[in-house]
């Protein structure tokens, strides 16, 4: 909820209180916009900052399951998302809107704006590295998962990092768990993976 006052500023009601709207990042002046952007966030409620710097959601994916923790942890990195979405302007917001987290929110602006190419190898590699060992979430779905696969896999298109099509369905594939094993086999034998599209295998996995 904002609320405007005669001399122009812009307030946002955050957990009861008047909080000053984030500074405004339009793709210029990256280092101003961030320095101003850590004080606001951590001035707003420290718990939110250590969301950014620290990033982990590991919370299962069936809510009902969630512990107090989880949902805690599920608040502020929303809390943090929703400050940073805010300050962004709609080039930046499009860049970074497939982010699951306020971190890689944080992280993608890092590398994109301020990034060398040292820091951004470094980020290519650690998301490959994601990509590669993603597993099944206990009570996630399909759908679920590949979403997250989806982010990683076009976050990593951004940086000029793609893969062809049938590596994408055998990566989605050998991140499912055993159970699914009988029906990842039917699929390998009946289909060639190779010109297999990634829509038709999500199909296939949830009929």
């Amino acid at each position: 909820m904002a609320s405007g006052f005669g001399n122009g500023a812009v307030l946002y009601l955050v957990d009861g209180f008047l909080q000053n709207r984030p500074p405004r990042f339009e793709g210029i002046n990256y280092g101003y916009w961030k320095n101003r952007m850590e004080i606001f966030i951590g001035s707003t409620d420290p718990k939110i900052w250590d969301r950014v710097l620290d990033g982990r959601l590991e919370v299962k994916a069936d809510r009902s399951k969630w512990t107090d923790e989880d949902r805690d942890k599920h608040k502020q990195n929303c809390k943090a998302m929703n400050l940073m979405y805010c300050a962004l302007g709609p080039e930046e917001y499009h860049n970074v809107s497939g982010c699951r987290t306020a971190k890689e929110i944080w992280d993608k602006l890092q590398v994109t704006y301020e990034g060398t190419s040292q820091v951004k190898i470094s980020w290519i590699n650690s998301s490959k590295t994601e990509c590669e060992l993603l597993k099944m979430i206990e009570g996630e779905t399909i759908r679920q998962m590949y979403e997250r696969f989806t982010t990683m896999v076009n976050s990593l298109e951004n940086m000029g990092i793609s893969y062809e099509s049938g590596d994408l369905v055998r990566k989605l594939l050998w991140s499912l768990p055993k159970r699914w094993e009988a029906k990842v086999t039917a699929i390998e034998e009946a289909k060639d993976l190779s010109k297999l599209p990634v829509d038709e295998l999500i199909g296939s996995l949830t009929t």
